[in-house]
């Protein structure tokens, strides 16, 4: 079989600044190869226009007379669509192959012009590029290759800053720029052009936000704007250029005056540093671009309207990939303190659920300052439970750590802190699982601790002033001769649980906590790091791994079936069937049956082109019921790489951008609820069915079906 990877989502989409429509209806935001078209209001997903490579930049413009979008890839591929008709109109190629920026210029004629810059030999190149000749002219200006540079574009001119030197070069000159300094302490991070005016903005790395006035003279008038502590991100001028935004990694959006430099206002509490700020065309909306993955719209008063949210790019998946049954929903690590629940089948965000409860504390000029993060995260088999460890260590206060466990409300359809434990362990929690039972009233949760500590935990009913209440309680501690604790699995009905402690491989009872066995193979002293028992006809069996083996063990023989040597990065397990699937070092890819050493499907190459892979599962598809199918088809086997980019593999390709014109009867459902039904809460496809069965409409319908089928009854006694 010969499968393909299919992209699912992540990826930073705010590489690049959004750009409004004129009459700042839409806003088009971009991502990899595509360029998104969403409206500004509601934040739905109108169009994809798509390239087939990496857009390096794009912008929104006029030409003959109608609205026009244009894109240029990294390799000097330039598209231009019409908006109106989502027609492609230019299709150029430069004479280039390393583009690096390319603006648009504002222009009303059939011929538009972009300043670009691209890498030649040891150099960086600016040039001026004509779609009538589709012909570029150079300017002066060069740069050496590994300069990091910041470019903005006016229509009459345009500005360069690297490190602690700023260029200014007239659009029609290109022969002579004008080149200024600020103190070898500080370096530019950021730049922007007034729209009409002869006026440069640039921010630095201590927090200022630079005027320049008057460019092309002797010597620039300078004014300093001062309010950041940490290096400026992003300005942004309005569209008449009497105000100005900036944005850096306070998290916090800044609106200042022009002329005023003591006259600001602020939007506080961002979830993440900004990376780009736009203004619209009217000055009716502002786009602000954060780290997260995300970009926030907001009207002149500050207050925000949208939001345009795909796959949270967390700073870590620490907490793997775990799916919920219950919303179909992948959950995974998202802003710090939170995690995110993201539909893979739809490629959105479903929702996002505050776990520390505390606001981000941002860090200061030269100091990082730690938050707590959520390391591990576990569902139980029904979905009504799930629970959360968070952590924040400092090297300078004490550590803290915390169990969670969350309860799902069927009356509210999301889910509630039902109890908080402080200090579950001594030390780290490294693993946590969910017994498989359905029922409540003999659940139990297990964690493992670096504290060479496993607990198990049970809910139990607790009387809370005048009513019965159920909490979580610690029921028993177990331990093995004092060494350290990894990894930990259950058996497929619950009755055992095996956890490793170095090398040696632990069965015990949760019921009881007492040790069954312990199986140690005399050659193998590496510890164990991965668990995972059979499932189905090969329950019996039991799969762990190190970092240079692979194992398998007989629980019922108590002997060794087989063992390779392999350099194992991730090992996961089939919830549907028997297989299982092991990710090396190397990113190679091998999925087995645990009762044959020969795998069922290996390549070597499929993820080589990829990051290192931070966290996998298996994922159940909709045709998880079709017995007849192969594996790959009931369950894909999905994974996250170093770049925050979501993709799986499967038997065919199914390309990403789904528009609403092709979306299926689920999806169509999905988008029928009320947005704060659909983003607010936790539900899956069946519970949202259940309240479109709730709709007047459908109730009306279905009442008039009821008449009808009474008025023929009677019609027909009538008769007879």
């Amino acid at each position: 079989m010969d499968l393909l990877v299919n992209y699912k989502g992540g990826g930073s989409f705010v590489k690049l600044p959004p750009q409004f429509s004129d009459d700042s209806q839409n806003v088009f935001v971009c991502s990899k190869n595509s360029i998104l078209e969403y409206n500004t209001k509601t934040a739905k997903l109108l169009y994809e226009y798509k390239t087939s490579n990496r857009i390096i930049g794009y912008g929104y413009h006029s030409l003959d007379g109608l609205d026009a979008l244009t894109a240029c890839t990294e390799n000097g591929e330039i598209s231009t669509w019409k908006v109106l008709t989502h027609s492609k109109v230019v299709n150029k190629k430069l004479s280039l192959q390393n583009v690096q920026t390319f603006f648009i210029l504002p222009s009303d004629e059939g011929n538009y012009k972009a300043v670009t810059s691209y890498t030649k030999g040891d150099t960086i190149h600016f040039a001026l590029w004509s779609s009538k000749t589709n012909k570029i002219r150079e300017y002066n200006l060069k740069l050496p290759i590994e300069s990091k540079y910041f470019i903005d574009v006016q229509s009459e001119f345009f500005g360069v800053a690297v490190e602690n030197e700023i260029y200014f070069v007239k659009i029609n000159d290109f022969q002579q720029y004008y080149k200024r300094f600020i103190g070898n302490e500080r370096v530019f991070t950021c730049i922007a052009c007034h729209p009409v005016e002869e006026i440069i903005l640039s921010g630095d790395n201590t927090g200022r936000v630079l005027k320049w006035q008057n460019l092309f003279s002797k010597k620039p008038n300078q004014s300093v704007f001062h309010w950041h502590t940490l290096p400026v991100n992003t300005v942004s001028f309005s569209h008449t250029g009497s105000y100005f935004y900036s944005g850096g990694g306070e998290s916090v959006l800044v609106k200042w005056l022009l002329e005023n430099v003591n006259e600001k206002k602020f939007v506080p509490r961002l979830p993440a540093q900004i990376n780009h700020i736009k203004v619209s065309r009217n000055n009716l909306y502002v786009a602000v671009s954060t780290n997260d993955n995300a970009v926030r719209i907001f009207d002149n008063t500050l207050y925000q309207i949208s939001l345009i949210q795909h796959l949270v790019l967390a700073d870590h998946f620490d907490s793997g990939i775990v799916y919920d049954l219950r919303s179909r929903s992948l959950i995974m690590n998202g802003n710090q303190g939170h995690i995110q629940f993201y539909s893979p089948e739809f490629m959105s965000l479903v929702h996002s659920v505050d776990i520390v409860g505390q606001n981000r504390i941002t860090n200061e000029r030269g100091i990082v300052i730690a938050n707590t993060e959520v390391k591990k995260v576990a569902i139980s088999k029904n979905g009504l439970w799930f629970a959360t460890v968070e952590e924040r260590k400092d090297d300078e206060l004490s550590s803290e750590i915390r169990l969670k466990f969350w309860r799902f409300e069927e009356s509210k359809q999301e889910f509630h802190l039902n109890t908080s434990i402080e200090y579950p362990h001594e030390d780290s929690i490294n693993s946590m699982l969910f017994a498989p039972v359905h029922k409540d009233d003999n659940l139990q949760c297990v964690t493992v601790g670096d504290d060479k500590k496993f607990k198990i935990w049970k809910v139990t009913e607790t009387m809370v002033v005048t009513e019965k209440r159920l909490s979580w309680k610690c029921f028993s501690v177990g331990f093995y001769r004092n060494l350290p604790c990894n990894a930990l699995s259950f058996s497929i009905d619950g009755s055992l649980f095996a956890t490793g402690f170095k090398e040696i491989l632990t069965l015990w009872t949760p019921d009881t906590c007492s040790l069954k066995s312990s199986l140690i193979y005399p050659l193998h002293k590496e510890t164990i790091k991965h668990i995972h028992f059979g499932n189905e006809s090969e329950c019996h069996l039991l799969v762990t791994a190190s970092d240079n083996t692979l194992n398998v063990w007989n629980i019922l023989t108590l002997c060794m079936m087989w063992t390779v040597p392999l350099k194992v990065s991730h090992l996961i397990a089939d919830s549907l069937s028997s297989n299982m699937a092991v990710i090396t070092r190397t990113k190679r890819v091998y999925v087995f049956s645990p009762n044959s050493s020969q795998p069922l499907y290996t390549n070597e190459k499929i993820l080589q082109e990829f990051g290192s892979i931070k966290a996998c599962n298996f994922i159940p598809s909709r045709n998880i019921n079709d017995l007849r199918l192969n594996w790959y088809q009931r369950t894909q086997l999905y994974f996250i790489t170093s770049e925050n980019e979501l993709y799986c593999l499967r038997d065919e390709e199914v390309l990403p951008g789904i528009l609403p014109s092709e979306l299926n009867e689920d999806q169509a459902l999905y988008e029928k609820v009320s947005p704060q039904v659909k983003v607010g809460s936790i539900k899956s496809i069946e519970a949202q069915k259940h309240l479109y069965m709730k709709d007047p409409s459908h109730r009306a319908f279905k009442t008039v079906r009821i008449c009808c089928i009474l008025v023929k009854i009677c019609l027909t006694l009538f008769f007879f």
